[in-house]
């Protein structure tokens, strides 16, 4: 029969397995460990399941998350990749942090306030892992990332950025997206995943734009430069990148792979480049003639 001692060594040396304490200091997340009980070194991946309980929820806007609503520490499941708050994706960065049996404090700051919370993993459900998924898998994932981005876009763009990334990844990972001798249905999976990833760069294009991350606007949509006939949404968003990075005549050019004129968008934006560029014209010849007068 153990002692005492022996009993709180060996759960010493349990605890010990996981951190004690985790920090994102970048996000605002801590994760405090409370108790953990052995049962493997798994964590969750980014298809697993996980039962878990939550309780002790300090004060939140319900708007704020969809997983912290049910605090009446009643067993509940969390499908990792389907949040869509900021709260509820942190929630899942928390879970990947955990193993099967943990209890944890987790405190969720922000510069408008402070959000905490008591989590206990019970299970967790594979679904393994990206690599060992099929194309057919892969693309129904992407898909899930790429509506989960659509939904989070209004509000909380970088959020949206990181899943339509996640999804690009997804797909980039089966390439190349061709066979030699495809059959019908791997023709209409590779043709479908091809399509989206292009959607996505658009997508993310527009996540750049709202970040002012405009050279990066230009990495992404540098397909569009190998495409007889671009989509109007690419071509002005490039057309608007340059513009921001004061190149005019860039933004003229792209905007002219087009017919910009039949587009509301991309003729306001070519006068407007033209407009912009006339005026720092004068603007730069002015200030030639005073520096010579």
């Amino acid at each position: 029969m153990g002692t005492k001692s022996e009993t709180v060594s060996q759960s010493s040396q349990r605890n010990a397995l996981v951190q004690q304490i985790w920090i994102d200091e970048v996000r605002g997340l801590r994760k405090e460990l409370i108790n953990f009980s052995f049962i493997s070194l798994k964590k969750p991946t980014e298809l697993s399941r996980c039962l878990v309980t939550i309780s002790e929820v300090s004060i939140l806007d319900t708007n704020d998350s969809k997983i912290l609503r049910q605090h009446d520490s009643s067993e509940q499941w969390i499908d990792i990749g389907k949040a869509v708050t900021p709260v509820d994706c942190y929630i899942e960065q928390f879970l990947n942090q955990m193993l099967s049996n943990e209890k944890s404090r987790c405190t969720i700051t922000s510069k408008s306030n402070t959000i905490s919370f008591t989590i206990q993993l019970h299970r967790i459900e594979d679904r393994n892992y990206y690599f060992e998924q099929s194309a057919e898998q892969m693309l129904i994932v992407a898909r899930q990332y790429k509506r989960n981005g659509v939904e989070m876009f209004p509000k909380y763009h970088p959020f949206a950025h990181r899943y339509f990334s996640m999804a690009a990844r997804c797909l980039l990972s089966c390439i190349p997206l061709e066979t030699p001798n495809p059959s019908h249905e791997d023709f209409e999976i590779i043709r479908e995943m091809q399509s989206l990833l292009e959607t996505l760069y658009l997508n993310i294009s527009a996540c750049l734009i709202k970040q002012s991350r405009y050279e990066e606007v230009l990495d992404v949509l540098e397909y569009i430069d190998h495409q007889e006939s671009p989509s109007e949404k690419a071509v002005y968003r490039k057309a608007l990148a340059y513009f921001h990075l004061r190149q005019f005549q860039q933004s003229v050019s792209t905007l002219c792979r087009i017919d910009y004129t039949c587009n509301k968008d991309c003729l306001a934006l070519y006068r407007r480049v033209k407009n912009t560029n006339h005026e720092e014209n004068i603007k730069y010849n002015n200030m030639i003639k005073k520096m010579f007068a």
